[in-house]
């Protein structure tokens, strides 16, 4: 079981009142919103519901009363259609009663019946005779019949037909399709009957029909507005919704009568004519419904809202009780959690440290007898070459030369695994990338197959960079061999040497490294790639995707801790089928201390060629025979009287007896209690004019405990000859010119 801490169960229940009072404001809001969105939906759609029945009803009212027109129009062609013009005329009053007597059958919708000639005037009219010289040329009737159509016409009826403001006029050709124009028969359909079915129809306040034909053409409109136009305008909602193939299409909102407001308009097809029965009610109905019921919705979202607010300061007041309660006690735990979360540091921190110290140890024992077993093989090999001299032929030239290039190699691989387990200080110098990279060449191409080729593109602008030369060489070989094995079918590596620049987000995570400059290395690769998990691993120690024995997942660990020890950063990118890049940034190093690096080296390489041991004695103190015999034989070689000893304190008998001793060249990790600096010290005291040069491959736990090297010189095992008589020669010299120095001195005292 886990408990969680009083802080966050507190935090928890602090934050329960804030939460209800935002639910206070948030939950009415949308509350509100709802109940406003579903009032507005239910409102719409019970006015549709009552405007689709007012429409369907007053619908049904206009299509009886056309029927009415229709059949009287029928019945006056049955009576007329046989006679021609001059047997109407010659029969007109018995003609007039038949259209008297159609009239009266249909009484309560048709106001007249009507025949008119060709050329436009009325031959024969129910009820009184229309006035003299009468000319309905313009009517739309006529105009179809002259046109040839024996469609029906209507159209708003003139005034000396209509009988009353507002009656409608149906008009049909007297001649069949395709016959010559013959006239045209006129019903004329009473507005107040009409008017009068609309006014029951109607079931909301302010609800007016109107009768439309399809082209827009306004017939008859209950209380018309003087401003109404007699027709709609082109472009009306309305007139295009006309065009729909619906009998009723979804209602509009619009002024398309000129009312001066917004109207809602519903609207149906009569029958199968080609009119519209058009029913409108004025939009600020529905908004004074919607005010009501905003109010009401109002007035129950704030009181959900006040009741909610009033939880809220309830529910604040009791957590801030019990948070003064509980102060006490999470002051305590946290106390309590600290000093746990102390100890269990320092217990994981004692625990890591031994841990590093058992493996520093075992490595550096082991580190300190193979620096041996190579310093004796490598003093062995020079040996070799210089006895044979000039007779040694090329294949033992070329036997020579592998062993120490297999001494060399195994001394990197030695000091990787000792920088590794960071017991082994790093030699920081300037170095020129560039000149590293072209040098150490020829070891990348030996360790690569045949079938992948090795590019270099080298920026000759370079700045010098700050790095341990070796390791630098080692991790340059590490990530070779890593592109080789990731290339089984061949491929090509490519060495990019560039400036760069690494801001600040580049080096999140890398706190040895600081913002600017930099010198790159770029390790590329065309090989399989590595996807996100695996790149994401590849710098952790003993993580290897090789097989068993192919790999012991060190190697980019090394490179990893080796740029960051020296204050470099280190990045990888890769893509599966796309090979990797890995890219060493390294801090960059200084142009005056480079040159002084190349003149030493050539001063170093000068005093080599002159390396004479005549007059100079060395004592030899070393542990390990081989080793020893091997010094001791090399420095006789080169002219130099040689004494040696195993230990420091048979050492130090010796100079206490008196023994001429020039040079101490002496191991610093050795048996009986004493080290190669306090055999130094000690040395010093005795012979205050003794050159002193010390030497191991495991100088680190020696050096930490006696703070150093003390000033003395030091060289690394294994150590080539060459460079050891090099330096001791330069001994020799800085002993010579400082005993001239005390001779000098000596003399012009005397004089004085």
């Amino acid at each position: 079981m886990v408990n969680r801490p009083i802080t966050t169960r507190l935090g928890e229940r602090s934050t329960r009142p804030g939460v209800v009072l935002i639910a206070a404001v948030v939950l009415p809001a949308l509350l509100f919103i709802f109940l406003i969105r579903q009032d507005t939906e239910t409102r719409r759609e019970n006015l549709q519901e009552q405007g689709a029945i007012a429409t369907m009803l007053a619908r049904e009212q206009t299509l009886r009363l056309f029927d009415s027109g229709l059949l009287a129009l029928d019945r006056a062609e049955d009576a007329t259609g046989s006679l021609t013009w001059a047997q109407i005329q010659s029969r007109r009053a018995a003609v007039q009663a038949d259209l008297n007597h159609i009239k009266a059958s249909q009484a309560a919708a048709v106001a007249s019946l009507a025949l008119v000639r060709p050329d436009g005037r009325i031959a024969v009219a129910s009820g009184a005779d229309p006035p003299p010289g009468l000319d309905t040329g313009a009517l739309d009737a006529l105009r179809v019949a002259r046109e040839g159509r024996r469609g029906i016409s209507f159209e708003p009826a003139p005034a000396e037909l209509r009988g009353q403001e507002g009656n409608i006029l149906i008009g049909r050709s007297r001649a069949a399709d395709g016959r010559p124009f013959d006239g045209a028969l006129l019903v004329t359909l009473r507005a107040d009957a009409l008017l009068e079915a609309w006014q029951r129809a109607a079931n909301q306040p302010g609800g007016r029909f109107a009768l439309l034909r399809d082209d827009g053409a306004v017939l008859l409109r209950q209380d018309a507005s003087p401003a109404m136009p007699a027709a709609l305008e082109p472009g009306d909602p309305l007139l295009r919704a006309f065009g729909s193939r619906d009998r009723q299409a979804r209602p509009l909102t619009g002024d398309p009568f000129h009312d001066g407001q917004a109207q809602l308009i519903l609207w149906r097809r009569v029958g199968d004519l080609p009119l519209r029965i058009v029913y409108t009610v004025p939009a600020r109905i529905e908004q004074r419904m919607a005010l009501a019921s905003l109010a009401v919705s109002g007035i129950i979202c704030l009181g959900a809202g006040l009741l909610l607010a009033l939880l809220a300061v309830t529910g604040r007041r009791r957590v801030l009780r019990d948070q003064q309660t509980l102060a006490r006690l999470e002051a305590n735990a946290a106390d309590l959690r600290a000093e746990i979360a102390r100890r269990e540091a320092a217990e994981e921190g004692l625990r890591a440290a031994q841990r590093m110290e058992g493996l520093g140890r075992l490595t550096g024992g082991v580190a300190h007898d193979f620096n041996n077993l190579l310093t004796a093989i490598l003093g062995t090999v020079r040996a070799l070459e210089r006895h044979l001299g000039a007779r040694t032929d090329e294949r033992t030239r070329r036997l020579l030369s592998a062993a120490v290039a297999a001494v060399d190699r195994g001394a990197r691989l030695n000091a990787s695994l000792l920088a590794f387990a960071r017991r082994q200080p790093l030699v920081l110098a300037t170095v020129d990338a560039n000149a590293l990279v072209q040098d150490f060449r020829p070891l990348l191409r030996r360790a690569l197959d045949e079938s992948v080729s090795l590019e270099l593109s080298l920026d000759h602008r370079l700045p010098p960079c700050r790095a341990d030369a070796a390791q630098l060489e080692a991790a340059l070989l590490n990530l070779a061999i890593n592109a080789r094995d990731a290339m089984p079918r061949g491929g090509a590596i490519r060495i990019v040497t560039r400036r760069a620049w690494l801001q600040e987000q580049a080096l999140a995570g890398n706190l040895e490294a600081q913002p600017g400059p930099y010198v790159a290395i770029e390790v590329r690769d065309t090989g399989e790639g590595m996807p996100a998990d695996v790149r994401d691993r590849a710098f952790e120690p003993f993580f290897t995707t090789k097989k068993d024995g192919h790999g012991t997942g060190l190697g980019l660990s090394q490179v990893f801790g080796f740029v960051r020890q020296i204050g470099g950063h280190v990045a990888i990118q890769s893509t599966p089928r796309r090979g990797t890049t890995v890219t060493l940034y390294l801090p960059l190093g200084s142009e005056i201390e480079a040159a002084a690096n190349r003149a030493a080296a050539a001063a170093a390489a000068a005093g080599a060629a002159q390396v004479s041991g005549e007059g100079v004695s060395v004592l030899v103190v070393e542990d390990e025979p081989a080793v020893r015999a091997v010094a001791v034989e090399m420095l006789m070689d080169a002219g130099f009287s040689v004494l040696a000893a195993p230990d420091g304190p048979t050492a130090l008998q010796l100079l206490r007896e008196g023994v001429a001793v020039d040079i101490l060249f002496s191991d610093v990790v050795m048996p009986g209690g004493m080290s190669g600096v306090d055999l130094a010290r000690e040395s010093r005291k005795l012979r205050p004019g003794i050159g002193v040069l010390l030497a191991s491959g495991y100088a680190a736990e020696a050096l930490d405990k006696h703070g150093g090297a003390g000033g003395f010189d030091l060289i690394s095992k294994p150590y080539d000859f060459d460079v050891v008589l090099t330096r001791i020669n330069a001994l020799a010299r800085r002993g010579r010119g400082a005993a001239q120095m005390v001779g000098l001195q000596t003399a012009l005292a005397r004089r004085r």
